[in-house]
């Protein structure tokens, strides 16, 4: 049994993970790999891929874990958070196919945010939307504004899910990749959904053959680099015990 199961999505999203990681070896099944916390304690790291059902059936192939960890970027939802900016989970608001809220599944983002605060880390604690699309425009991230979350991302619905079925703590760790006044580019849609890896060819050729695309492109590299650093950054000195704090101990410390 590992002590924590650590889930995400992209394929650059889980190297700035297990970069950050201690004793990374492959774990066996494809795109899973063993690690250890700064702690010590023992965690299996999962590239899913894109989208809920990935998610899901990711987490339940999982082996037994004591508590379950959303890792990777998300869109901001408030005009006062930035690119860079970590937030977590308080709660998850998860959509239904036709965007409306269909559950709100409860998250230990409070007691990860005082923990981080202790270490030297602004991680703002809310609510986060679980979309089962992606959310390309400003007008439908603006459309999301009116559920109070913080932010949007599409697989910690189906992970706070399943820990909630296996009766384990679940926690989100996401970093800001793009405000809520901004698009994705549109025509930037180069990643493999199954794998969460670039497809290289695909991604050369749409981005060399559109000239327009050549400054979104830029500016999401570099917001990418940056959302990297920053993830690496809090994972290097993540302890399993981030996870475990009681929600008493968060409100005592404002969180």
């Amino acid at each position: 049994m590992f002590d924590l199961a650590i889930f995400t999505a992209l394929g650059w999203e889980r190297r700035a993970v297990t970069e950050a990681l201690r004793a990374v070896e492959p774990a066996g099944p494809p795109r899973t790999w063993s690690a250890r916390l700064a702690d010590g304690a023992s965690c299996l790291v999962v590239q899913t891929g894109i989208g809920p059902a990935r998610a899901s059936a990711a987490a339940a192939a999982a082996p037994p874990a004591g508590a379950f960890l959303a890792c990777g970027c998300a869109g901001g939802l408030v005009d006062w958070l930035a690119a860079g900016d970590l937030v977590t989970a308080e709660s998850v608001i998860v959509l239904e196919g036709a965007g409306q809220p269909a559950e709100r599944v409860p998250a230990a983002g409070a007691g990860l945010a005082v923990w981080a605060a202790g270490r030297g880390f602004r991680v703002h604690a809310g609510a986060l939307v679980a979309s089962p699309v992606v959310l390309g425009t400003a007008a439908a991230k603006v459309a999301l504004g009116a559920t109070g979350a913080l932010a949007v991302e599409m697989e910690s619905g189906a992970l706070a899910a399943a820990a909630r079925t296996r009766g384990v703590p679940f926690a989100a760790l996401r970093v800001v990749l793009d405000g809520a006044g901004e698009a994705l580019p549109a025509a930037l849609d180069v990643i493999d959904e199954a794998t969460g890896e670039v497809r290289a060819g695909g991604a050369l050729a749409t981005i060399v053959l559109r000239p327009r695309l050549w400054p979104a492109a830029a500016r999401l590299a570099r917001r990418q680099r940056l959302a990297a650093r920053r993830l690496g950054a809090i994972m290097a000195v993540l302890e399993v015990e981030a996870l475990a704090a009681p929600p008493e101990a968060a409100i005592a410390a404002g969180g």
